[in-house]
C-alpha cells in the first residue's frame, strides 16, 4: 500500500506535469498566432500592368515595398520602362509579347523611354 506521503508526492508530480503541458500548449499557441500575424503583415503581392494601345493599364497602382510588378507588352511595337524623374532604365526594351518583372522598393513615377507620353505611377501604401 502507498503511504499518504507517497500519494502526496505522486499528486504533486501529476499536477506539475499537467501545469507543464498547459503552459507548453499555450506557448505553442502564441507562437502560431505570432507567425500568422507576421506572415500577414509582411505578405507581398503580385501586380500586372499591361502595355497596350500605347498606354500602361492600369496607369496607377497602390503597392507595398517588396511587391512585384510584371509588365507585359501587348502592343506590336517595342516599349521599355524608365523612371520619370531621373530617366533611369528600369527594364530593357520589351518586344511584343515580352514581359518584365520588377520588385518595388519605393514609390515611382515611370514612363516608356521610347514613347514619353506613356506614363504610369506606383504609389506606396502605408502598412499597419
Amino acid at each position: 500500500m502507498n503511504s499518504d506521503h507517497e500519494l502526496c508526492i505522486n499528486n504533486t508530480i501529476n499536477n506539475r506535469s499537467i501545469i507543464f503541458w498547459i503552459i507548453f500548449g499555450a506557448f505553442l499557441y502564441l507562437i502560431a498566432q505570432n507567425a500568422e500575424s507576421a506572415e500577414t503583415s509582411f505578405s507581398v503581392s503580385r501586380h500586372h500592368v499591361e502595355i497596350s494601345g500605347f498606354a500602361f493599364i492600369p496607369k496607377q497602382l497602390e503597392v507595398k515595398a517588396g511587391d512585384t510588378i510584371t509588365w507585359i507588352n501587348k502592343d506590336i511595337v517595342p516599349h521599355n520602362i524608365i523612371e520619370s524623374i531621373d530617366q533611369k532604365n528600369i527594364s530593357p526594351e520589351l518586344a511584343a509579347g515580352e514581359i518584365y518583372t520588377f520588385v518595388v522598393k519605393k514609390p515611382m513615377a515611370y514612363q516608356c523611354g521610347l514613347h514619353p507620353s506613356m506614363k504610369g505611377k506606383l504609389l506606396l501604401m502605408d502598412v499597419p
